[in-house]
């Protein structure tokens, strides 16, 4: 069986309805979000502690079982994270249908397509040490290939419409060559000479389609791959082991390969086919896309150790795996509209807005698997959820445990459909919607008050002062070269603030009186 990864933005609280893709995909969820983002109230607490871990565990345990029964799952697994780190994380199921086999923890579980988040972070490690730029072309990093080797139009192609997927390449090898596509599975060279392979297969070919234009392709982040390590003189499995894996601690995860596969030994974690739910023993070619596509989704990684990549995405700080916020900040920034109205891809993120501020989602599945995340970094929550069937009902399951999650761990049990934010008129922002407390570090509190229609800034340990409007949204003081930027949505008080000063941008959070 030959499998590729794919993914979907599933609508909370929905059916699903399948749709057609192209051959060796996946039959998946098509991508359609309702004309009104569900969201939770903003004013729901915040989530739960650490120290709660034990009592929320068993808790999603029992959840991730009883969705596991209505949807006739194997096993299933769930992490939730703030920017601190992972706040609680549970699974039930077994690992092989029809066996005792309990999962844990600390079994890997493929991610697919999810891995074309790392694969962008990758790159921006590399961006930033000066290897390659966001604007390096095909042509650049191959400067002495032909056209006959490179088309030219291909020979244009940057390595951000690589990876917002607007390069003009089809979606799979397979559109190219179906039996070259077989071939790969075989993996008798290292991984780096058979992206060489792929390389001379697809890139002679004239675009299948415009460049700047949105069509989903794997292919284009296995080119991808090629390129950052052609740029960097290393495997691109090598470079995501040393620059995101080792910074980030996630000590489960890597690449599957058949050489990896091979060596694995009991208890395994086994995958089950989306025709029919028939188990799919990891050893065996076919369970797992070819290393070709290793940018383009084959990480297996715990489920907690998945969640400190989250949390880093959460933080929205550089370190430990950049140093610049300005490169980190390219990871999310929308590069091409996707195919669902409002929402944007850019750098292995799908990104839309919601009444959780902005939120970064994605989806991937290698047909025998199935993984979901979502990240809201305004309101500093992440869900993750994770299934070992890649079969129709798991999308569904999936998509029902992210909302539960949601539900419990913001402290709303409903959750309440609300139109699509709009910024707000600026003419309409009164000052009293920015007096509050943000915090911006334990110590650190920005205290905003009203005095005789004067906006005045307290600050931990040291004395209140007037800031003066240089917009409705953005002050400044006198005598000190700092600005206040507040952060408003259509209705309600600010959300944060950011203090810009001295070249830096920090962003201090609303925290309840």
């Amino acid at each position: 069986m030959t499998v590729s990864p794919q993914f979907c933005i599933p609508y909370f609280m929905s059916l699903f309805r399948n749709a057609s893709l192209p051959e060796f995909f996946m039959k998946s969820i098509p991508v359609i979000l309702r004309s009104v983002v569900i969201v939770l109230l903003l004013s729901a607490p915040s989530i739960c502690l650490r120290s709660d871990a034990d009592d929320s565990s068993r808790e999603m345990a029992a959840k991730l079982a009883e969705i596991s029964r209505k949807h006739d799952l194997p096993a299933m697994v769930a992490a939730v994270v703030n920017s601190e780190g992972l706040v609680t994380s549970a699974c039930s199921g077994n690992r092989k249908r029809g066996t005792a086999d309990e999962v844990e923890l600390s079994d890997r579980f493929p991610i697919g397509s999810n891995t074309k988040s790392m694969t962008a972070t990758l790159a921006a490690v590399l961006v930033e040490s000066g290897k390659i730029n966001w604007n390096t072309t095909v042509g650049n990093v191959w400067p002495k290939a032909s056209d006959k080797d490179i088309h030219p139009k291909l020979a244009a192609v940057t390595l951000d419409e690589l990876l917002s997927h607007q390069s003009g390449l089809p979606a799979n090898i397979s559109d190219v060559s179906a039996q070259a596509w077989a071939s790969f599975f075989d993996e008798k060279q290292s991984p780096a000479l058979e992206r060489r392979r792929m390389l001379k297969l697809v890139l002679s070919n004239p675009p299948s389609h415009a460049r700047g234009k949105f069509v989903y392709s794997n292919l284009g982040y296995a080119v991808a791959s090629a390129m950052l390590e052609t740029s960097a003189g290393e495997s691109f499995e090598s470079l995501m082991r040393k620059h995101v894996f080792g910074p980030l601690e996630m000590q489960s995860a890597d690449f599957r390969s058949m050489e990896s596969a091979k060596q694995l030994q009991p208890p395994l974690l086994w995958g089950h086919q989306a025709d029919g739910g028939k188990p799919l023993d990891p050893r065996n070619a076919g369970s797992e896309n070819p290393t070709v596509y290793a940018a383009a989704g084959t990480i297996h990684v715990s489920i907690e150790d998945y969640a400190k990549y989250a949390a880093w995405q959460l933080a929205g700080k550089p370190a430990p795996v950049l140093r610049s916020k300005d490169v980190f900040d390219h990871l999310h920034k929308p590069q091409a509209d996707y195919t669902t109205a409002g929402a944007k891809y850019g750098s292995g993120w799908i990104m839309m807005n919601t009444g959780l501020g902005p939120a970064f989602n994605h989806a991937g599945s290698n047909t025998n698997t199935f993984a979901l995340i979502w990240l809201f970094p305004e309101s500093d929550f992440g869900v993750i959820v994770c299934t070992n069937s890649g079969q129709e009902q798991a999308f569904a399951a999936c998509d029902e445990m992210v909302s539960h999650l949601m539900a419990q761990h913001a402290g709303s049990n409903n959750l309440q459909p609300q139109p699509a934010l709009v910024a707000p008129a600026l003419g309409e922002i009164g000052p009293e919607r920015l007096v509050g407390r943000y915090q911006l570090a334990p110590n650190f509190v920005f205290d905003v008050t009203l005095r005789d229609g004067h906006v005045m800034v307290g600050i931990t340990n040291q004395p209140t002062q007037e800031v003066f409007a240089d917009s409705p949204t953005r002050w400044s003081y006198r005598g000190v070269d700092a600005k206040l930027e507040f952060h408003l949505r259509a209705k309600g008080p600010a959300y944060a603030l950011t203090l810009h000063q001295n070249g830096a941008a920090q962003k201090a959070k609303r925290i309840r009186d």
